[in-house]
């Protein structure tokens, strides 16, 4: 099997864990106990690469280089994320579309009730960008997880089919 196709193949499954991370973190706003998952979801992601190239790894007898698990990894998280950042653009956009603005809103409140000059000013900026309408759109956010899904993925990817090379293959 091909490195593009385990990688769609385990991209379904990363794909999973990934939108319970943005679920976790969307729900929490509302509804703050769903943030206790999101830790947790966030430790997933890297032992469910890791373990995906290694079952990969010993599917092919300790023969795979690190180029191909490496590419694999690429593969996986570009498919992950993209289910990611789907269900973020339907999240955003038709199911609760003043999330961002709120989610900004917190901040800024948060930051104002420190007593320190620069988180004020944080504060003041925050504001200024929700007064002039410079509040992410939905597709901006999508875009932004799914570029940094991949290039988080990409290096996390290339981490594990290291350790696994360097580990080397045992029956």
């Amino acid at each position: 099997m091909s490195v593009y196709r385990r990688g769609a193949r385990d991209g379904a499954w990363m794909g999973l864990v990934l939108c319970g991370l943005f679920a976790s973190w969307a729900l929490s706003m509302r509804f703050p106990p769903a943030a206790l998952a999101f830790p947790i979801l966030a430790i997933a992601v890297p032992v469910l690469a890791c373990v995906q190239l290694r079952r990969s790894y010993r599917i092919d007898m300790g023969m795979s280089t690190l180029s191909a698990l490496w590419m694999q990894g690429i593969c996986t998280f570009f498919f992950g994320t993209l289910l990611m950042a789907a269900l973020a653009l339907v999240w955003l956009r038709w199911w609760e579309p003043g999330l961002i603005h709120d989610s900004l809103l917190q901040a800024a409140d948060v930051y104002t009730t420190i007593d320190n000059p620069d988180a004020r000013k944080l504060a003041a900026d925050v504001h200024t960008l929700i007064d002039k309408g410079l509040v992410p759109r939905p597709v901006d956010v999508a875009l932004a997880l799914l570029w940094a899904g991949i290039f988080s993925g990409s290096v996390l990817s290339l981490v594990c089919a290291a350790v696994l090379r360097a580990v080397g293959f045992k029956k």
